[in-house]
């Protein structure tokens, strides 16, 4: 499973590149796409929720670049940070899952590896 934090921010960068290669400010692109200066800033940023694929549709086609233009250069198996908060976040979901005496000796067990 991706880490869909990092895959809103690798879009928003790719958008804001594109933005930045032609010159143009957020004004004028948000006038250009008929959008709302806070959504636009938003995907720019990768604050908000996944893009919709026909938000990405109409950036491909006012940038001149192919749809999956936005996705390229993404990979987040390579990127050891993505994969370690992927996988704390999963332990402790599974953690928090756990009857208070199951706690206490998991943590019980992973002191005595430490030592």
């Amino acid at each position: 499973m991706y880490d869909l934090e990092q895959l809103k921010i690798h879009i928003g960068r790719r958008i804001k590149d594109l933005r930045l290669s032609r010159s143009l400010t957020m004004e004028a692109v948000t006038i250009e796409l008929n959008m709302a200066f806070p959504n636009y800033l938003y995907l720019e940023k990768g604050s908000r929720g996944i893009p919709k694929l026909e938000t990405l549709c109409k950036l491909a086609d006012f940038y001149d670049v192919p749809l999956d233009y936005f996705f390229q250069d993404y990979t987040p198996e390579n990127n050891p940070s993505a994969q370690k908060s992927f996988l704390e976040k999963n332990l402790l979901r599974e953690f928090r899952k756990l009857k208070h005496d199951k706690k206490v000796l998991s943590v019980q067990v992973i002191r005595n590896f430490q030592n």
